[in-house]
């Protein structure tokens, strides 16, 4: 993680600075340093998202860009991977096939608000990918501009014009090369992690109309991380369990592509 680094290398130089200005033969206990350090690393992240918050503002919540900005989704993944890493998120990955090489539809079970912000650290910027979320997360200050940036897509599932609307847009983000997408057929977050709701069917109109692959994941686990933090880890599996490839569900209507996606997904959840 890029912040991390830039977080330590300011604690180091405010310690050495502080060292320097008040030779160490001047301290009344051998662990002042120590304390620098501490006190140095919590100035640094006070520091880097100070100078990120004002960064994000380059990009506005409500605006619609035609294109993912990759400085936008760099930060954004960074500062995700951040937050679950000091979280006590400890991501496991099994992953049974590799990512297709072009651009493709990730779909996901749905149990915790962490689940977006896992794949994202994961496999946010190293393949494009933007989120259909819904519109309460474009609010999160830094997190929101930057969702924007990435063109992230604001959702709102109770109006069905807009999601059409929404859904042409993410075909368009893929015709287009500029990102793939990721989407949580259910919709909204279940209560139970061994069973998942049902799915939208429309949301594999993505992937029909481009004649993009399907990644298929589950992720189990992360909704423990508010209740473990900060007393301890928690362990997070993420298992890439599919792709499926156009000459797969060419033929198939939307409802028997969600259906067969839901299968696979089931039996590895249960």
């Amino acid at each position: 993680m890029f912040l991390e680094i830039l977080v330590i290398l300011f604690a180091c130089g405010f310690t050495a600075g502080i060292t320097y200005l008040i030779p160490t033969g001047n301290y009344y206990h051998y662990w002042a340093p120590f304390l620098l350090l501490i006190g140095g690393y919590i100035l640094g992240v006070l520091f880097w998202w100070c100078i990120l918050s004002v960064y994000c503002q380059i990009y506005k919540k409500d605006k619609e860009y035609k294109k993912p900005s990759r400085t936008a989704n760099f930060w954004l993944c960074d500062a995700i991977a951040y937050i679950c890493n000091h979280g006590g998120a400890r991501v496991k990955v099994k992953q049974s096939e590799p990512f297709p090489s072009g651009r493709f539809m990730l779909i996901c079970n749905h149990i915790s608000k962490f689940d977006p912000m896992i794949l994202a650290a994961k496999y946010g910027y190293k393949y494009d990918l933007a989120f259909i979320s819904k519109p309460t997360n474009f609010k999160i200050p830094i997190g929101g501009h930057l969702m924007a940036g990435s063109c992230y897509l604001s959702i709102d599932r109770y109006d069905k014009l807009k999601s059409l609307e929404v859904m042409n847009k993410a075909i368009d983000l893929i015709n287009n090369n500029y990102c793939s997408i990721g989407v949580f057929p259910e919709g909204t977050r279940g209560d139970d992690p061994h069973h998942m709701g049902e799915f939208h069917e429309g949301v594999f109109m993505i992937a029909k109309k481009t004649n993009c692959p399907i990644v298929v994941t589950t992720i189990n686990g992360d909704e423990m991380i508010h209740k473990n933090f900060p007393k301890r880890s928690t362990k997070v599996d993420l298992k890439i369990l599919r792709v499926i490839y156009p000459n797969e569900y060419q033929e198939k209507t939307l409802k028997e592509i969600s259906d067969y996606c839901y299968k696979i997904m089931d039996e590895s959840i249960k």
